[in-house]
């Protein structure tokens, strides 16, 4: 998979105290999970559907067992880099880890979604000695009465042996009860098939002191918030005019941090050894910028051999 530049700018100290801050809160103020077995065996069953589709690397399996959701966002992802879909969803050099030997610590659904999170040694096909202890998150969404699995994200427990404790013990783990560890209820909309693009492309979007929320010809991205992060474009960029803005809310930030909203494309060339191409920068620290803000993403041939 082709690689975009790496971000340069970092955020302050002050940014990762406090976003550290919080993590070890989330994790440290560990409470025994209310469990439901006939929903963590739905999702179970749901997840190694999904599992056994991906080891028999059978592509309709696969489509069967998860979302549209996810169908759609992988099948975008891989189509915008030019590569073979569904071929490339097997290519992925980590494996689905295996539950079984996991602890679960939590079977929650909200609405139309659910999650189940276990703790143990996950394996995604590293060396069996080398396998850290970490949270497994599996999240799922109910598609016309029928659970199917989404998406999974690996917490890891940055070596902290005491949590490691209180997470194989009886004892409470509150975190539960915090948002990012909350089914949201509703599921995402299912995005739109974007083309083969004209242009590969990527970029690099930071927000420091700012509230980001990014559209690209008709895609939309995460919101960004006090974070830096490349990013693919869905469809590419199209040769011309491409319709690129940003809502973007200036956040409270102490005098000691600088503001920072950085914005920029790259065209990948597809050529061994070749670095992408800048094709746009925007960048701006102004507290009162304009939102929406529209900006002029333009490629042409000029463009393009400027950039090389």
């Amino acid at each position: 998979m082709p690689s975009l530049p790496k971000i340069c700018h970092t955020p302050p100290v002050n940014t990762f105290v406090r976003l550290l801050c919080l993590f070890l809160i989330l994790i440290f103020t560990g409470q025994a999970a209310a469990q439901d077995p006939a929903l963590r065996s739905k999702l179970d069953r749901a997840y190694q559907t999904w599992r056994a589709a991906m080891l028999a690397k059978d592509a309709r399996a696969w489509a069967a067992s998860i979302t549209r959701y996810r169908q759609v966002v992988t099948r975008n992802l891989i189509v915008s880099q030019r590569q073979s879909f569904p071929d490339a969803v097997f290519a992925v050099p980590l494996d689905p880890p295996d539950i079984s030997s996991l602890r679960l610590l939590e079977a929650d659904a909200v609405g139309d979604t659910a999650h189940t999170l276990y703790f143990g040694k996950v394996d995604l096909g590293g060396e069996p000695g080398q396998i850290p202890e970490s949270v497994l998150m599996l999240k799922f969404f109910n598609e016309n009465g029928t659970w199917r699995f989404d998406s999974s994200k690996v917490l890891k427990l940055l070596g902290q042996a005491d949590l490691i404790a209180q997470l194989k013990g009886s004892g409470p783990m509150d975190f539960l009860n915090y948002p990012e560890f909350t089914p949201p209820g509703k599921a995402p909309a299912v995005p739109a098939l974007c083309e083969v693009p004209e242009n590969v492309a990527g970029c690099t979007l930071q927000s420091f002191g700012y509230e980001a929320r990014m559209r690209i010809n008709g895609f939309d991205y995460p919101i960004m918030q006090d974070h830096a992060e490349k990013l693919f474009v869905i469809g590419g960029l199209k040769n011309g005019a491409n319709d690129v803005s940003l809502i973007v809310k200036p956040t409270e930030l102490p005098e000691s941090e600088t503001r920072l909203l950085q914005l920029d494309f790259f065209v990948l060339t597809g050529k061994s050894g070749k670095p992408p191409v800048r094709v746009f920068h925007y960048e701006t620290k102004d507290g009162a910028v304009t939102s929406p803000l529209k900006l002029p993403v333009v490629i042409t041939p000029d463009v393009l051999d400027k950039g090389r």
